[in-house]
């Protein structure tokens, strides 16, 4: 496999380049840093759900939408990526997806480790350290390769990572900023010290060099061609705004282990706004509150105590809607079908298709 050690590169070239050895079905390792902060959105999201346009426009923050699924980050000179691009024929690329994220990530893990922090991958594949991610990672297939891509998060701005993003309300960007205070760590917070990409880069090197057969090249004729044959498209503004995926409610993914959602629910009588935290499919957390405020506080406090810790289910969160005994049964179905993720209900013999507000 040909490795390519680039140092810091333009922000642009930092993602294109991998996708232009995916694109020339040329297999690859890369290290890289970016020489200057921009936003990264995933192949299915909907860019103008997600950010928040005129923020990055008056930081002077540029976009990208990679053609890799996965979901909203914001990159810059503190992170460290590795690139890994290889054919789906290629026989040391397991065909199941949990194997291939372990074998692909050992010699990232390993490098945590050798800085003496007891990483691991919280599956399918976030490395954490201290129960707290340090690397995101994501992979998907482009023409005939996979490629993962991820990195290590040397230090990290979450204050501007919380104003880049589109939010349904300002409660909801406070919850992001804690969350990911909460569940985000970085070799500098962790070492006590400034930890230099040199440091890093070798590392990874050694380590992906025990773990695969490199040989260390150069950027040839060959990709700075598709580089330039790609970059048209990359930039143009039908690719970075073209519609992607769009739910009922907005969330936003912190790690495998945390997850933040915020409904707005129509019940016969009032509007609600739902926010919950979720670990996997359990809520760990929730605000509702009642922008009318006919629904009484102290039944608002009941039906949070009664869904927290539950199950993102119709079943139990119908159960704990009406266990609170603040909604009648009608309204109860309602609020645990939208959660649920359904999007209608049905009383008595009549059809019913409640109203779930877009939160933005």
């Amino acid at each position: 496999m040909e490795f390519y050690n680039l140092g810091t590169v333009p922000w642009f070239e930092s993602q294109v380049i991998y996708h232009a050895f995916a694109h020339l079905n040329r297999e690859a390792l890369i290290l890289c840093t970016p020489a200057a902060p921009y936003v990264c959105a995933g192949f299915h999201q909907d860019i103008p759900s997600e950010v928040d346009l005129n923020v990055c426009k008056e930081f002077g923050i540029p976009l990208f939408r990679r053609e890799v699924g996965g979901g909203l980050v914001f990159l810059d000179q503190r992170q460290v990526f590795f690139q890994i691009v290889l054919h789906r024929k290629n026989p040391i690329a397991p065909t199941n997806r949990e194997r291939f994220y372990r074998k692909l990530l050992e010699p990232v893990v390993q490098t945590l480790k050798d800085f003496s922090l007891a990483a691991e991958i919280l599956s399918p594949c976030d490395l954490i350290v201290n129960s707290k991610k340090i690397s995101g990672n994501g992979a998907g297939q482009i023409g005939e390769c996979y490629v993962l891509v991820g990195n290590i998060l040397l230090d990290f701005d979450y204050e501007v990572m919380s104003s880049i993003i589109r939010v349904p309300s300002e409660g909801f960007r406070q919850e992001y900023l804690h969350q990911m205070q909460s569940n985000l760590t970085t070799l500098q917070a962790e070492m006590g010290r400034a930890v230099s990409r040199e440091e890093v880069i070798e590392r990874l090197k050694i380590n992906f060099y025990g773990a695969f057969s490199l040989t260390s090249t150069q950027l040839d004729n060959q990709v700075l061609e598709e580089i330039r044959k790609l970059t048209p498209m990359f930039q143009s503004k039908e690719w970075l705004m073209e519609a992607g995926r769009r739910l009922l409610y907005r969330e936003i993914k912190v790690a495998e282990n945390c997850s933040i959602r915020e409904y707005q629910v129509s019940l016969d009588i009032t509007d609600l706004t739902c926010r919950l935290v979720l670990a996997g499919q359990r809520i760990t957390k929730i605000d509702l509150s009642d922008s009318n405020r006919l629904i009484s506080p102290l039944f608002l406090r009941r039906l949070e105590y009664c869904l927290h810790g539950k199950k993102m289910d119709f079943n139990t969160l119908n159960e704990a809607c009406l266990e609170a005994h603040a909604l009648n049964a009608f309204n109860a179905k309602i609020l645990a079908y939208t959660l649920s993720g359904k999007t209608a209900v049905e009383r008595r013999d009549d059809p019913f298709s409640m109203t779930v507000k877009l939160p933005i």
